[in-house]
């Protein structure tokens, strides 16, 4: 009998300043899909403390992995489970060793496929893929998938396929082999924000593949 590789999940995304719209869809969304994972964007604004604890213990508390972006500092001080960096050797060992080795550490790759091999050698935890979005999308999604399939076929680390808001591409890139989706900050803005990610996660959860 063939082996399963688990369903791919939802990795969601919450950027600062926090609205209580925000806030409510996130709780909702926890609640609701149990997302592996929610990345805390903190933008350049400084963000309440209080705030942030809460949305930390919240995420948490629903069984999902909360990373902050781009801020180790930041990740340590708030009993975060880690950070999402850039794809950036110095970045990681910086991350690494301030973390520990039970972080979680995620690197951002864009399409790089060396970039992506050589920190997964390094030991990140997952990468994560994403298309510049200046270009043609039927040719930009052309090479996420390629590079999806690509890594899937030959690596364990954990791929992210990032900013996707679609539901057929997000279908596409799971049965290539992604394991996490993961939407963009701009679908909270959505009037149907709830129902476009619970049609993402049920059909991506829906998708058995070979390991």
């Amino acid at each position: 009998m063939s082996q399963l590789k688990p369903r791919c999940r939802l990795y969601l995304q919450v950027v600062a300043p926090f609205t209580a719209k925000q806030e409510s869809l996130l709780s909702q969304a926890l609640s609701a899909f149990s997302p592996a994972c929610v990345l805390i964007r903190l933008g350049t604004e400084p963000a309440d403390n209080t705030l942030l604890d809460s949305l930390v213990d919240n995420i948490q508390g629903a069984g999902a992995a909360c990373l902050i972006e781009d801020n180790v500092e930041a990740s340590a001080d708030l009993g975060a489970d880690g950070v999402h960096i850039l794809a950036d050797e110095t970045l990681y060992q910086t991350a690494r060793k301030a973390l520990g080795e039970s972080a979680n550490i995620g690197v951002a790759c864009g399409l790089s496929r060396h970039e992506a091999m050589e920190l997964a050698e390094s030991g990140a935890d997952y990468v994560a893929f994403n298309t510049p979005g200046q270009g043609d999308r039927e040719d930009e999604f052309g090479r996420l998938s390629e590079t999806v399939a690509w890594w899937s076929e030959i690596f364990v680390v954990p791929c992210v396929a990032w900013n996707i808001a679609d539901r057929a591409e997000a279908v596409a890139l799971t049965k290539l082999g992604v394991d996490f989706i993961a939407p963009p900050t701009t679908i909270w803005d959505r009037d149907d924000a709830l129902e476009a990610l619970g049609e993402i996660d049920q059909a991506i959860g829906s998708i058995r593949r070979e390991a």
